[in-house]
């Protein structure tokens, strides 16, 4: 049987997991931000306005991590 975590344990391991959900919004950022096909075309309105809503709520999730680690 394992023994529960210490206090400095459960908090190290909560910030390295929200270290990691950070960087993954950080990769999905940078898919938005990718190149696509046909090279050269536009994106829909929809589909522009779909990516500009993305990039706020990661911005907005990018800010949350960082308070919940203050």
């Amino acid at each position: 049987m394992t023994g529960l975590p210490t206090r400095e344990e459960m908090l190290d391991n909560a910030v390295a997991l929200l270290d990691q959900a950070y960087q993954a919004l950080g990769d999905a950022a940078d898919w938005l931000r990718s190149d696509w096909t046909p090279v050269g075309s536009a994106l829909t309105e929809e589909q522009a306005g779909r990516r500009t809503r993305m990039f706020d709520e990661i911005d907005k999730a990018k800010q949350a991590i960082n308070r919940a680690k203050d």
